[in-house]
């Protein structure tokens, strides 16, 4: 087996003085953990994929070549600690009510989308599109997202591998395909949630395009209303 390009990691507990000493501090999926690499003053940021209901901070991290931060993380065994702190990013988070929600990323951009997936106890429709390298190595979320697509946590799930068997696909060619299906879904108000790299990003967005005009809109529209939201890097 390959071995992966992004690793999950949960952490248990923040240490400190007082009465909050050993307990998580109040956080939700899509909120940023922001770690300190040592030797570096400068924090690198991360998206939450569990909330502080779930008793760890979890953590999707890719592997970047010469990376500092990454390079720590990938490394780290059971009981070796980090300095952290939890950042609230009240911006990237999905609407309450019952609209569907359409979930677009790649790589370790499935961490707060699996969180957020975690997160549908009241099971409203939610859709989600993730691209990998491997299946076989990068399919971090494989099992949850099965035990969740039983439990209708989960709708409906796409994925895309670009070293796959059929000569590889990437997100965007699962957005174009299924353009009809996303077209309904956004004319019945869904919000859709993008996270991952700038470069996938701006390939969903020249997907998404074609898909909307139909419907009258733009994603500056969507944008505008709340209902098209990102965090990229």
């Amino acid at each position: 087996m390959a071995s992966p390009s992004a690793r999950r990691l949960r952490f248990c507990a923040f240490g400190g003085t007082g009465a909050k000493a050993g307990r998580l501090p109040s956080f939700e999926p899509g909120d940023l953990a922001g770690v300190l690499p040592p030797g570096s003053p400068m924090p690198r940021f991360y998206s939450l994929a569990s909330s502080a209901r779930d008793g760890v901070l979890e953590i999707c991290v890719r592997l970047r070549e010469g990376g500092l931060c990454s390079t720590f993380l990938h490394a780290l065994a059971p009981g070796d600690l980090i300095q952290a702190f939890v950042r609230e990013n009240l911006a990237f988070r999905p609407t309450r009510g019952n609209a569907p929600l359409i979930l677009i990323g790649a790589g370790a951009g499935i961490g707060p989308l699996a969180g957020f997936v975690r997160a549908n106890q009241a099971c409203r429709p939610v859709h989600l599109y993730w691209g990998g390298r491997s299946a076989a190595s990068d399919f971090l979320y494989e099992r949850e997202l099965a035990r969740h697509l039983a439990e209708k946590r989960l709708t409906s799930l796409r994925t895309a591998f670009s070293r796959g068997p059929d000569g590889g696909a990437y997100v965007q060619d699962r957005i174009a395909a299924d353009a009809p299906r996303l077209r309904e879904l956004i004319r019945q108000g869904a919000q859709i949630l993008v996270c991952g790299g700038r470069e996938m990003a701006q390939a969903v967005t020249h997907a998404l395009d074609p898909v909307v005009q139909p419907l009258g809109l733009d994603l500056a529209v969507l944008k505008s209303s709340g209902r098209y939201v990102e965090d990229v890097y």
